[in-house]
């Protein structure tokens, strides 16, 4: 039989930290193609990896993932959708119960760029 084994990252590194408006963030999430953002403990967001290289697989293989950029905004209470002021919508996947976005939004909120 198959051995599965579950190891989470040792390092994430994150290139860029983007506090957006709950506005702007819709507006930025509806224009990609997969126009939802995650929710985890009060924060609505999204990570942008970086270009797939052979030397990124490698920092992979070593336990060591890069992202490119995180955009956040605050956002209290988890809801399916949301929708801005001009009436864009995107929607909204609850990622409370993943250990490594707890973590992540833990980190993120420890940041300064949280109270700007």
């Amino acid at each position: 039989m198959t051995e599965f084994i579950s190891k989470p990252y040792d390092k994430i590194y994150v290139r860029d930290m983007i506090k957006l408006s709950l506005d702007d963030l819709i507006g930025m999430m509806s224009s990609l193609e997969s126009a939802s953002a995650y929710w985890v403990d009060g924060v609505l967001f999204a990570s942008f990896a970086m270009t797939e290289s052979e030397e990124l697989a490698k920092k992979e293989m070593q336990n060591e993932m890069y992202l490119d950029k995180i955009i956040f905004a605050v956002y209290e209470n988890y809801t399916k959708t949301v929708k801005s002021s001009t009436n864009l919508e995107i929607g909204v996947l609850n990622m409370q119960k993943s250990k490594l976005y707890q973590d992540l939004i833990k980190w993120l909120k420890e940041q300064s760029i949280w109270n700007e």
